[in-house]
C-alpha cells in the first residue's frame, strides 16, 4: 500500500511539474522572405487606397535585395537565435510563398516577441538565395547596395513639369523608367502584426513566418500605416534632362521643398530632408515588413 501511495505521489508530482512548465516542450522556427504583391503585379492607377492616385501605372522589371542578420529573442534579453549570413534575393522572381532564409530548431515553445532583420550592404561575402542574375549580383556586391530596382511609369496623357521653373512648363511624357542602385542599408526590429508581436513557437511544431518586402513606399506621401496616398508625379518631374530616365543624381538635385506639405507629411521622417533623394533613402529604409502588412517599427540606418 505504501508503495502504491508513493508511486501515485510521484506520478502526481510529475504531472504537476509538466503543467507548470511554461515551455511545454520545444519546437522550430522557419523564416521566409517574400515579395509584397505590388512588386509582382505592379501598381495600377485608380481611386482605391493602394492605387497610384495621380494616374500613373508602375511596373517593376527588377528588384534585387540584400537581406540577412535575422534575430529572434525576448524583450530585455540579447537575441537568443541568430542567422548572420547576408543573402542576395531576386524578389521579382520569388514566388509569393517566399524563400526560406533562416531556420532554428529545438526552440523553447512559447512567445518570442523580438524578431528583426537587416537589409545590409551587399559585399563579396553575400550569397545568392535562389537564382540571381550574375550581372545583378556583381553590381550589388561591387557597389555595396541594399536594393536595386528597375521600374517603368506609364500614363497615356502624362506630362513632365520642370520643378526648377516657377512657371512650371509641362511637356508630354507618357513613359519613363528608373534604375536605382540604392546603397542605403538598414535594420528593422520589433517586427509584429496587429495580433502578435514576434512569433509563437508551438510545442512539437513549427512557427513559420515571412519577412515581407514592400515596393511601393517610394510613392508614399507619409511613412506610416494609415492615411497614406501613393503618388508618382513628383518623380516624373525630377527627370530634369527630359531623357525619360529618372536618376538618383537628378533626385539629389531637386529640393525637398517641391513636395507640398499639405500633401506630404514630412514629419514622419526622423531626420532633416534636403532633396528628393533623401526621401527615397528613407523610403528604402522602410521597405522591410513582417507577415504581409505587419510592421517593424524600430528602423535603424546602418
Amino acid at each position: 500500500m505504501k508503495k502504491s501511495i508513493l508511486l501515485l505521489s510521484l506520478i502526481t508530482a510529475s504531472l504537476l511539474t509538466a503543467a507548470c512548465d511554461e515551455t511545454g516542450g520545444n519546437g522550430n522556427i522557419q523564416i521566409y522572405v517574400e515579395p509584397e504583391w505590388t512588386l509582382i503585379n505592379g501598381i495600377s492607377p485608380g481611386d482605391d487606397e493602394e492605387n497610384i492616385r495621380d494616374g500613373w501605372a508602375v511596373d517593376y522589371s527588377d528588384f534585387i535585395l540584400s537581406i540577412g542578420e535575422v534575430t529572434v529573442g525576448r524583450s530585455g534579453e540579447p537575441p537568443k537565435y541568430g542567422m548572420a549570413k547576408h543573402y542576395l534575393v531576386d524578389l521579382k522572381n520569388t514566388p509569393l510563398s517566399g524563400q526560406l532564409i533562416a531556420e532554428f530548431t529545438d526552440v523553447a515553445s512559447g512567445q518570442w516577441d523580438r524578431v528583426g532583420y537587416a537589409l545590409p550592404a551587399a559585399s563579396g561575402a553575400s550569397e545568392d538565395l535562389g537564382t540571381v542574375p550574375a550581372d545583378k549580383a556583381a553590381m550589388m556586391k561591387d557597389h555595396g547596395l541594399a536594393v536595386f530596382t528597375r521600374m517603368t511609369f506609364t500614363k497615356s496623357d502624362g506630362q513632365r513639369c520642370d520643378p526648377a521653373d516657377p512657371a512650371r512648363p509641362c511637356t508630354a511624357a507618357t513613359g519613363l523608367s528608373a534604375a536605382w542602385e540604392l546603397p542605403f542599408p538598414s535594420r528593422a526590429d520589433g517586427c509584429g502584426t496587429e495580433l502578435e508581436t514576434g512569433l509563437t513557437v508551438p510545442s512539437g511544431g513549427t512557427a513559420a513566418v515571412k519577412l515581407t518586402i514592400h515596393a511601393d513606399h517610394f510613392f508614399f506621401t507619409a511613412f506610416r500605416h494609415t492615411g497614406v496616398t501613393r503618388l508618382v508625379q513628383h518623380l516624373i518631374d525630377a527627370d530634369l534632362d527630359a531623357d525619360g530616365e529618372i536618376t538618383l543624381a537628378e533626385l539629389d538635385a531637386v529640393p525637398i521643398t517641391v513636395l507640398s506639405t499639405t500633401i506630404f507629411d514630412l514629419s514622419t521622417v526622423p531626420e532633416e530632408l534636403n532633396t528628393l533623394l533623401d526621401y527615397v533613402r528613407w523610403a528604402t529604409i522602410t521597405l522591410p515588413h513582417y507577415q504581409s502588412d505587419g510592421g517593424c517599427p524600430e528602423r535603424t540606418p546602418l
